[in-house]
């Protein structure tokens, strides 16, 4: 049955299974927080933690990669994956981590340390990661206090606080926000 243009989603459709690559936008050295915020994030949201995407290809090829992606495309039930390298950085491989994430359609958030919330990082990486067209479900700031307001301001898709403490408040809305911002998504996406 096809849908008529224009018309709203379904409510009662059924949402599909959330995949998320977690990217940081930060210096290779603090690369071990997105894993730590991965494994955080995971256990909050309530699905499995994939162990880091990583792909080490010296020759120059691309296959190594997709092969990568082919085979988390394929993984069943929800997951979240930690890429705990930049996604605009030139690899090995001959590409960027953003052109593939984009290619391949791969829904993703945006991991922003809290001293970076206020400079220009966070609106540089959301453009970097728009600009390949990854599905960017929105930024998520590691720590730190969450400044609301600034952060609407500033006009990013801003989904909250990963608390680097006991924050159940803070939690609680960041998992409600994302798995919001996923049914949009999804719904989008039929």
């Amino acid at each position: 049955m096809m849908k008529a243009a224009g018309s709203t989603p379904n409510p009662t459709a059924s949402i599909p299974p959330l995949r998320l690559v977690l990217v940081g936008a930060a210096a290779a050295d603090a690369a071990a927080g997105v894993e730590d915020a991965a494994s955080r994030l995971a256990a909050l949201i309530g699905v499995s933690a994939l162990p880091p995407l990583v792909a080490v290809s010296t020759d120059g090829s691309d296959v190594a990669v997709d092969l990568l992606m082919a085979e988390l495309s394929g993984r069943g039930g929800s997951w979240l994956v930690p890429l705990p390298q930049d996604p605009g950085r030139l690899q090995p491989w001959g590409g960027r981590w953003s052109e593939l994430l984009g290619a391949w359609r791969q829904p993703t958030v945006l991991l922003i340390e809290a001293p970076q919330a206020d400079a220009g990082l966070p609106a540089a990486c959301t453009a970097l990661l728009q600009c390949c067209g990854v599905p960017l479900l929105g930024l998520i700031q590691w720590g730190g206090l969450f400044d609301r307001e600034a952060r609407r301001r500033d006009g990013l898709p801003w989904l909250g606080v990963l608390a680097q403490g006991d924050s159940a408040d803070a939690d609680a809305d960041l998992a409600l926000c994302l798995r919001r911002r996923w049914s949009q998504i999804a719904a989008e996406a039929n």
